[in-house]
C-alpha cells in the first residue's frame, strides 16, 4: 500500500442501482501515477445525511500519509471531517462539487454551499479546484477510465457521470448555489470521446452527462453521437427554451430511427409567466410546452422538477398551474418530481425567506434551511400541491417527492 490514497464513493440506492461517485475517472491515470484508487461503500440513504449518529466508523488503510477526496455529497465532506479527527498523521485533500467555491481571498477556502462556522481540522485541505489544477496540469488531459468497485455485482445497474463541465451556462436562478461559482475554478471538456461507452460492465449503465444545463450546442454535438444501446441510459438537464427546443430538433434529424434512452430534467420550479420572470428563467408558458412536447415527439423521457414554498404566490399562479398541467398532454411528462424550497447559503433566497433560525446543521457546517411561511402563502402552496397531486393523478403522471412537502408543515396536503 502507498502513502497516497485516492478514494471515491459508492452506494446502493433504495431504487436498487448503485451509485458512484466517479470524480477520479477524468485523471484517472494520473491518479494511478501517484497512489492507490480506493472505492468506500457509504451511506445508502440520503435521509440519513443530517444525522451524526448514522455515520460508522470506516477504517482508512493507512495511519499516515495523504488521501485525495472526492466529495460529491454533503455526506462524503462530514465523513472526511470525521477521518480527520480520527487520523491526525493523515493529510487529507478534499475536492468534488461539495468542495465549489465562491469568489473570495485566494489565501483561504470560500464553501458556495453551505457556511463553516468553526474551523476544520488542519489536516482537512478543501479546494474548489480540479486535480489537474492542483498539480498545475490542462484540466481534462489525462485519460478518463472507471473501475467498478469490487462488491458491485455483474448483473446490477451502476449510476456514475461523464464530466461535460462544472458549471451552468444560464446561471440567474435565485435557489441555486451553482450560480455563485468561481469563475476561475470552471473547467470545460473540449473533446467529448464518449470514453465511457467502452466500460466493462454487463448491467445496465446510467451515465449522468455532468453540466449544470446542457448548452444549445452540447444538445446538437453530443446527442447524435450517443451510442445506441440497450444496456446504456443517459440523463441530464437542460433548459425548456427556444434555442434547445431547436437544438433538439436538430439532434432528433440525425437520429434517425435510432433514438437513444433518454431522460431529460427540467427545472420547470413553478408554472407560471409571472413566477418564470421573479425566477429569471427567461422563458415563458408556451416555449416551455413546446420544448416538453418535442421531447415527447423524439422518443425521450421527461421529469420535471417543481418546487412549493414560494412566499409570492397569487391566486394567478394557481391558475397558470392548472393550466400547466392541463397542456401536458399524452406523455408530455413522465415524472414529476417535487420539493421544499431550500435556502442554500451565499444565494438571494437565503437572504429572502424565513427560516434562518431552524438551519440544518452537519459538525461545522451550516447547510441552509427548509423555508417558513405565513399562513396565506401555505394555503396557496397548499392548494398548488393538491392541484399537482390531482393533475398527476389524472394524467399518469409519476408523482415523486410529495412527502417532502412535510418540510414546510402543508398539513392536509401532507
Amino acid at each position: 500500500m502507498k502513502d497516497t490514497l485516492f478514494v471515491q464513493f459508492y452506494n446502493r440506492t433504495r431504487s436498487g442501482w448503485f451509485d458512484l461517485s466517479n470524480g477520479f475517472s477524468d485523471t484517472w491515470d494520473l491518479c494511478r501515477d501517484r497512489g492507490d484508487i480506493c472505492w468506500i461503500s457509504h451511506l445508502s440513504d440520503s435521509r440519513d445525511w443530517y444525522d451524526p449518529k448514522a455515520y460508522e466508523e470506516i477504517p482508512l488503510p493507512l495511519d499516515r500519509g495523504r488521501v485525495y477526496v472526492s466529495a460529491v455529497y454533503i455526506s462524503h465532506l462530514y465523513q472526511v471531517y470525521l477521518w480527520a479527527k480520527a487520523y491526525p498523521e493523515v493529510e487529507f485533500i478534499v475536492g468534488g462539487p461539495v468542495t465549489a467555491e465562491r469568489p473570495g481571498p485566494a489565501h483561504q477556502w470560500n464553501p458556495v454551499h453551505f457556511n463553516l462556522e468553526s474551523p476544520l481540522p488542519s489536516n482537512i485541505i478543501p479546494t474548489g479546484q480540479s486535480l489537474e489544477q492542483l498539480w498545475g496540469l490542462p484540466d481534462f488531459s489525462g485519460s478518463w477510465q472507471l473501475e467498478l468497485p469490487g462488491e458491485v455485482p455483474a448483473d446490477q445497474p451502476v449510476y456514475f457521470s461523464y464530466t461535460l463541465d462544472n458549471y451552468c451556462y444560464w446561471r440567474k436562478c435565485p435557489f441555486c448555489s451553482i450560480a455563485c461559482h468561481d469563475p476561475a475554478h470552471i473547467r470545460h471538456r473540449k473533446a467529448c470521446d464518449l470514453d465511457f461507452m467502452h466500460l466493462d460492465h454487463p448491467g445496465r449503465k446510467i451515465v449522468r452527462l455532468n453540466t449544470g444545463s446542457m448548452t444549445p450546442a452540447y444538445i446538437r454535438d453530443i446527442l447524435p453521437r450517443l451510442p445506441v444501446r440497450p444496456d446504456m441510459e443517459y440523463r441530464f438537464f437542460m433548459r425548456a427554451a427556444p434555442a434547445e427546443t431547436r437544438s433538439l430538433e436538430y439532434a432528433a434529424r440525425q437520429f434517425g430511427n435510432d433514438v437513444p434512452d433518454c431522460t431529460l430534467g427540467f427545472g420547470i420550479e413553478f408554472p407560471s409567466d409571472r413566477m418564470w420572470d421573479y425566477l429569471n428563467k427567461g422563458t415563458r408558458m408556451e416555449e416551455v410546452i413546446e420544448t416538453l412536447e418535442t421531447c415527447m415527439d423524439i422518443g425521450f423521457k421527461v421529469n420535471a422538477n417543481m418546487i412549493l414554498g414560494w412566499n409570492n404566490l397569487v391566486e394567478a399562479d394557481l391558475k397558470d398551474l392548472e393550466m400547466f398541467m392541463d397542456a401536458c398532454k399524452g406523455t408530455t411528462v413522465t415524472s414529476l418530481q417535487l420539493r421544499w424550497l431550500f435556502a442554500h447559503p451565499h444565494t438571494p433566497i437565503y437572504k429572502d425567506y424565513d427560516g434562518r433560525e431552524e438551519s440544518i446543521r452537519l459538525g461545522p457546517f451550516d447547510c441552509g434551511f427548509n423555508v417558513k411561511l405565513n399562513e396565506e402563502q401555505q394555503a396557496l402552496n397548499r392548494a398548488a400541491a393538491l392541484i399537482i397531486r390531482n393533475k398527476c393523478q389524472e394524467k399518469g403522471i409519476r408523482l415523486e417527492g410529495f412527502k417532502n412537502l412535510a418540510k414546510g408543515n402543508l398539513g392536509e396536503s401532507e
